[in-house]
């Protein structure tokens, strides 16, 4: 089984626009509403890929229930610690003449330390049954920078693989524990590795640098420059693969879960990275935080070119 957790999922408003004029006068195109969180997409592309999947994490009181309907009309397998609050509104600006998205985040409701030990009771017990756990997305108000790292500690010691997915202080503090797996984009690479960026290392030694120093693979995603994924041998890059963009929310999730569906299939690091692709791809071209289908990614796999670097 994948395990999936989100600390602090949201609700996605993504507002239409032919340009974005700060400062000014903007009119809308189009909106929608989408509840997310970067675990729970994980899981949904998981499950239209036929694995086993559940999601946990932490769920808020007040509106809760549509994050627990959301994952019901997908048929995927939930169990959530409740927390008093509501769940956080996310703004995602998308300017339709560039690309590009522009995105406003809310911090999150805060978490009491008693929400805090009943996940992990709940993860202590989880981990025995589980392949992989997956670490994804921001932390909320109340809960310590460094759950992550406590988590891979304790997955290690059940022999779990382990995915993280995270930026600053939890993605740092989660790499002393040595995770199976990290895919920073990359801000969070240049963030995460300014010191040796400053010393004049270049991205691909900095990767090489990682895995020899006890991860095994690292993928980083480089929006329209294609991702990396690099293990203890070689280095594979891919090109992003050609399709006309809707909406980019839930990209990198959907790279994390196709790079699960390979491991789970025992598949090596170029098919880890041509799943990556696809699921990032077949993402990318549904509207708002759609996510990609089996159908999807099964039609995309094809038009992913991966070279090897090293």
């Amino acid at each position: 089984m994948i395990l999936t957790l989100t600390l602090n999922p949201c609700i996605d408003k993504t507002i239409y626009l032919d340009q974005l004029d700060v400062g000014s006068y903007n009119r809308v195109k189009s909106t929608r509403q989408d509840l997310a969180g970067k675990g729970l997409n994980v899981s949904i592309v998981l499950n239209n890929l036929g694995e086993d999947t559940l999601c946990t994490g932490f769920n808020f009181k007040s509106n809760g229930h549509m994050l627990e309907q959301l994952l019901d009309s997908h048929h995927v397998k939930h169990n959530f610690i409740l927390s008093k609050g509501a769940i956080r509104t996310n703004i995602k600006l998308f300017e339709l003449s560039t690309q590009v998205m522009t995105e406003v985040n809310e911090s999150g409701p805060f978490v009491p330390v008693s929400a805090i030990e009943q996940l992990l009771e709940y993860l202590e017990d989880a981990l025995t049954h589980t392949d992989i756990l997956v670490m994804s997305g921001s932390i909320p108000p109340g809960v310590p920078t460094d759950i992550y790292q406590r988590l891979i500690r304790l997955a290690n010691q059940k022999r779990v693989k382990t995915v993280l997915d995270a930026a600053g202080e939890p993605l740092l503090l989660g790499l002393t524990e040595k995770p199976y797996l990290i895919k920073p984009n990359t801000l969070e690479f240049e963030q995460a590795f300014q010191k040796e960026i400053k010393s004049g290392m270049n991205t691909l030694e900095i990767a090489c640098q990682v895995v020899n120093n006890g991860i095994p693979y690292l993928c980083l995603s480089m929006g329209a420059d294609g991702a990396m994924l690099v293990d203890r041998v070689h280095a594979y890059r891919a090109k992003p693969v050609p399709i006309a963009p809707k909406g980019l929310t839930g990209a990198g999730d959907s790279m994390v879960a196709g790079m699960c569906y390979a491991i789970q299939k025992g598949l090596g690091s170029d098919d880890m990275l041509r799943y990556a692709m696809a699921s990032a791809a077949g993402s990318i071209r549904q509207e708002g935080t759609l996510l990609a289908t089996q159908k999807d990614i099964e039609e995309l796999l094809p038009l992913v070119e991966i070279e090897t670097v090293l």
